[in-house]
This record gives structure tokens, C-alpha cells and sequence, in this order.
């Protein structure tokens, strides 16, 4: 099998859902002016409609795609003698496909967004990177710099998120099952119920510098997204390479 047909078919067996997905979203964007409207017409008081952060939903959705990529493709290409590495890199290929994709059409969503945008209407929209950087009005992203800036910056959120997906339903993939039951109560637990508690007692001091380190690893307070990029990367390239010492000595399961 040819290196490029095990690309082309781990890429269709995104198509579908990514088809769905766009058509959905797009549907809610057509349905915002609709709405407000709507709700302008019905009610006496003047109603505004803040549209924020929806180019996180791509993330999210691109998070998922990761949770469900591993498996059939890895049986499919060990059984066409397609080696580990091979499926591997062409993965990475696959993720920055889809992350340029899905990055073009969150710059679509930005666009709709400015177009419908109306003062008059109470509608305001803001993209993912205005809403992290330009919160307090001391960064300024206009025009096409704001595109080319969003571009770029989504494209690198993707991946990551797609990275981060992967990694975990590989992981799962090589655990047994009762391993595999303990690592998720066990996270549950830890993020959920441990951590919180420990936090309150040391007066918030967990939350405080996991968000300080939010801040200064995506340069939220420095209104500098290259430094969220950068950082963005790096954990791209260290959840890979963890990925890659779990993937070359997996073997087939039922």
C-alpha cells in the first residue's frame, strides 16, 4: 500500500462528520439574526446578543476527532502492511489537514460574524483571539491581520487539541480493561474532587498559579498570541512524542 492511500483514508474517515459539523454551525450562525429578532419583536425591552469564543467549538469537535482516530485506522494499516511509523507520520498529516481546514472556516465564521454584526440589533460578535487578547482594548488585530493572525493561531490550537485526542485514546488503547476503568474514575476523581479540595484548603493557591501559568505560557497579560503559539507547539511536539513511545510497540488487539 502506497504511503499517501493510508493519508487519503484516514482522512475520508473524517469527512462525514466534518461535513455535519460545518452545515451546523453555519445553521446557528443563519439562526442568530433570526432569533434576536425575533426576540426584539416579542419583547418591550432592548435585548443585546454577544457572540464570543464559537471558534472553540472546531477545538472541541477536533479534540473528539483525535478520541476516535486511533483504532480501526491502526488495524486497517497493520492488516495492508502499513508499518506503525508510517501511519504515525501520516497521522500528523491528517491533523495539519484538518486543522488548516477547520482554521479557513473558522476565518468564515469570523466574517459572517462581522456581517452580522449590528449595533442597531444588539448583536456583537468576537472571535477567539479578540476575545483572549484584545479584552482590554490594548492590542489591536483589524482587517486582514486579524485573519492572518486567527489563521495561524487556530491552525496551532488544533493540532494541539487533535495531539491531545489522540494521545488519550491511544493510552486507552493499550491499557487492559480494568486499567483502563481505573485511569478514567482515577482522573475524575483527582481533577474533580482532589484537587478542589486541596485548593480550598491552601486558599486557592492551586488555582492561582495554574492560571498564572495560563496566563504567561499563552501571554494572555503580554496580548501577544505568538506566545500562545509557541506554547502551543512545543505541547503539540512533547504530546507526539509521547503518542510515538506508545504507538511503535502497540500490537493488535480484539
Amino acid at each position: 500500500m502506497k504511503l499517501h492511500t493510508i493519508y487519503k483514508y484516514q482522512l475520508l474517515d473524517h469527512r462525514n462528520a466534518v461535513l455535519i459539523f460545518c452545515a451546523v454551525i453555519l445553521a446557528v450562525m443563519a439562526l442568530v439574526p433570526i432569533q434576536v429578532t425575533f426576540s426584539n419583536t416579542l419583547s418591550t425591552s432592548y435585548e443585546s446578543t454577544r457572540i464570543t469564543g464559537i471558534d472553540m467549538a472546531p477545538a472541541v469537535f477536533l479534540f473528539i476527532c483525535g478520541l476516535s482516530a486511533f483504532k480501526e485506522n491502526f488495524l486497517f494499516a497493520l492488516q495492508n502492511g502499513v508499518s506503525r511509523k508510517s501511519l504515525f507520520v501520516n497521522r500528523n498529516y491528517v491533523a495539519v489537514t484538518l486543522a488548516v481546514v477547520m482554521a479557513l472556516f473558522s476565518l468564515l465564521l469570523l466574517a459572517l460574524g462581522k456581517l452580522i454584526e449590528s449595533p442597531a440589533s444588539g448583536i456583537a460578535y468576537s472571535g477567539l483571539l479578540s476575545m483572549i487578547y484584545q479584552s482590554t482594548g490594548t492590542a489591536s488585530f483589524s482587517g486582514l491581520l486579524e485573519y492572518l493572525v486567527s489563521f495561524l493561531f487556530l491552525t496551532v490550537l488544533f493540532i494541539a487539541a487533535q495531539a491531545l485526542g489522540y494521545l488519550i485514546t491511544v493510552a486507552l488503547y493499550r491499557m487492559n480493561k480494568k486499567l483502563k476503568i481505573s485511569s478514567i474514575v482515577g482522573f475524575y476523581i483527582v481533577i474533580f474532587v482532589v484537587l478542589p479540595i486541596i485548593d480550598m484548603f491552601l486558599s486557592g493557591r492551586i488555582s492561582t498559579i495554574l492560571l498564572s501559568f495560563l496566563d504567561v505560557s499563552m501571554g494572555i497579560s503580554a496580548h501577544n498570541p505568538f506566545i500562545g503559539m509557541f506554547s502551543l507547539i512545543i505541547l503539540s511536539i512533547i504530546v507526539s512524542g509521547f503518542t510515538w513511545v506508545l504507538l511503535k510497540n502497540a500490537g493488535v488487539k480484539n
